[in-house]
């Protein structure tokens, strides 16, 4: 089944009649939508003309103008230079506590925070464009504005999103990798210099820059634990499982012999539980040894 461009840019914009909203709904139930794909393409090469000097410090952005579109990521960022993630001609948004914090931006959208993140947007910031700034975690449930496209800034992917639902973590793996998954709808992945990948639900990209990308299928209970006010690792490697303990409870965690870090690690927690009771459990569990150094460090070696 093909479709007319026109009718599906109409769709997205929230002005088709009844009879071409079926339409559109039952074309995208398809696996093949080129023309679908070629949109979302094009959108992220208009999403990524350099307008305003504050975009041009920042390695990605992603694009989105639709209903009810559901985003949760997670993202670190390296500035360029000296200059810092959040500027100050940034408003930011700090959650330092140990719980999900919501907040409602100036277009009505909303953002479910994670613990220990912090959100920048800029000063014109629905006036001219949506963008945001990430260091940590969150959701984000956006308001259709199909003349103010919505950008969140990761390091060297950008991701173009129209109408759907996906995850991006820059925080959460030891080797600094990056992870998009998808879980409903489509979106369209750019590398900064190489390629451009069009991901179908149930899909992970996993990227490092300047290597090539792999795609396979991921966890979803996982990837959305801390959503849930859970902590679940399914066959985890020891190095991240670590690495997503630090980045959640703001601790600081060593992994003392680099031996254990291949280690495949599985287990449900509240999210409630407090991270030395996590770590005393994987201990006794996985015969390691767990060492509090102080208040937010801890050491983990091998028992004997």
């Amino acid at each position: 089944m093909q479709i007319n461009r026109v009718i599906l840019e109409k769709y997205f914009q929230g002005n088709c009649s009844t009879e071409e909203q079926l339409l559109v709904e039952k074309y995208l139930e398809q696996t093949n939508t080129p023309e679908l794909d070629s949109l979302l393409t094009a959108t992220w090469d208009d999403a990524n003309k350099p307008v305003r000097k504050v975009h041009r410090m920042w390695y990605a952005a992603a694009a989105a103008a639709v209903a009810g579109i559901i985003i949760l990521a997670t993202a670190v960022f390296h500035p360029v230079g000296k200059q810092s993630a959040l500027t100050d001609n940034m408003d930011t948004l700090f959650n330092h506590t140990s719980r999900v914090q919501i907040y409602n931006m100036p277009d009505g959208s909303q953002v479910w925070l994670n613990a220990h993140s912090k959100l920048g947007y800029s000063t014109a910031y629905n006036i001219h464009g949506r963008d945001l700034w990430l260091e940590g975690e969150a959701l984000f449930k956006v308001v259709t504005n199909a003349k103010q496209p919505f950008n969140v800034h990761t390091r060297h992917l950008t991701t173009t999103v129209l109408g759907t639902t996906f995850h991006i973590s820059t925080a959460s793996h030891a080797d600094g990798s990056i992870q998009i998954s998808l879980l409903e709808g489509k979106i369209a992945v750019a590398e900064r210099n190489g390629y451009t990948k069009i991901l179908t639900p149930g899909e992970m990209l996993t990227s490092m820059e300047g290597q090539p990308a792999n795609t396979g299928a991921f966890n979803e209970k996982e990837v959305l634990d801390w959503k849930n006010n859970k902590i679940i690792f399914n066959r985890t490697t020891l190095a991240d499982v670590l690495t997503r303990l630090q980045q959640r409870e703001g601790n600081r965690i060593t992994l003392a012999d680099q031996k254990l870090a291949t280690k495949r690690i599985s287990g449900e927690f509240s999210g409630d539980t407090p991270i030395r009771e996590i770590l005393a459990t994987l201990a006794y569990v996985h015969d390691l040894k767990c060492t509090r150094v102080n208040d937010s460090t801890y050491l983990i070696s091998a028992k004997h």
